[in-house]
């Protein structure tokens, strides 16, 4: 209940700070969100002689081992212990890290502060900054074992569908994500709007298992799910990606970040801890990350869909 309450006091905060601007155009958030890509003015260097600078980081990484749903561990076997301790003896950054398998339970932990930051989906820290004296920015982006960077929402049916597009979700049954999901919820909205789509029954469902099971089970249509859906979730269970076709997708936004808050790490010590984790990255990077490792944040500014939802 706790988790449900932050979510509505933070949409409602966020749809007053729209109104009293006086923003009528529901795609326009710089009055709230500003870009979350760090800018570090360059030229800050950690001394030979300094201690060791710890930094205390939540971590719900899709593709990490200690995050991850057990039923997809044969592809989420990430583990950071080897980057931690090359972190520490190269760079003398004391890099600790609290996992969370639930999001909801993370959620809390942000909310309360109780980490420097966070490795995670960027839409699960930010939707908590306003009106909260978080000052989050994205040091660095982590690729996914196909070293991919960016994700997606798309709309899925089944192959046998009639359905072959986006226009033809039009008066269809049709399931996408809660707010608390980017990719899931406010750019599928977007999209809609801007194509003029107008589902007869829309159902709402917090995880991407919900939603392709509605489908399987003749109750939806079409299901909104993330891209890595069918890989890297437990809805993989549900069937091959070859059992489904991809009749749209939405825009990309990253799809994993390191984030910090900048309210209580230093933009010097920020510079530090980004530099470090590009420098141990591409052919520096150990093989338990999976993939090249980090990479310089893809510029996002949030946007969240705030109008009433389509009918």
């Amino acid at each position: 209940m706790n988790r449900f309450f932050l979510t509505i006091f933070t949409l409602l905060f966020i749809t007053t700070c729209f109104f009293t601007a006086g923003c009528n155009n529901s795609h326009s958030s710089t009055d709230i969100f500003k870009e979350t890509a760090f800018q570090p003015v360059e030229g800050n260097h950690r001394s030979e002689s300094a201690e060791p600078m710890t930094i205390h980081l939540a971590v719900n990484d899709t593709y990490c081992k200690n995050s991850a749903c057990a039923c997809v561990q044969y592809i989420a076997s990430r583990e950071y212990e080897a980057l931690q301790e090359m972190l520490l003896l190269k760079f003398k950054i004391d890099l600790q890290l609290t996992y969370f398998i639930d999001e909801y339970e993370l959620e809390d932990a942000l909310s309360a502060q109780k980490f420097d930051g966070v490795i995670c989906k960027p839409w699960l820290a930010f939707m908590l900054v306003p009106g909260q004296g978080i000052k989050y920015a994205r040091i660095a982006d982590l690729l996914d074992p196909f070293e991919t960077q960016m994700l997606t929402g798309i709309f899925l049916v089944k192959n046998d569908s009639p359905i072959k597009s986006l226009d033809d979700v039009t008066g269809k049954r049709l399931v996408i994500g809660q707010e608390d999901s980017f990719e899931k919820y406010h750019m599928p909205f977007m999209l809609m709007e801007k194509n003029q789509i107008k589902p007869k029954k829309l159902f709402q469902r917090s995880s991407c298992t919900e939603n392709i099971s509605m489908m399987l089970d003749d109750s939806v249509d079409v299901a909104v799910v993330s891209d890595y859906a069918l890989i890297a979730s437990c809805a993989a269970d549900l069937g091959k990606e070859d059992d489904f076709r991809i009749i749209a997708k939405t825009e990309e936004i990253p799809l994993c970040s390191v984030i910090i808050d900048l309210a209580k790490v230093s933009e010097k010590n920020a510079l530090i801890l980004q530099k470090a984790l590009l420098e141990l990255s591409g052919k520096n990077s150990p093989k338990s990350m999976l993939s090249r490792g980090f990479v310089k944040p893809a510029k996002w500014t949030p946007s969240p869909y705030l109008k009433d939802k389509i009918r």
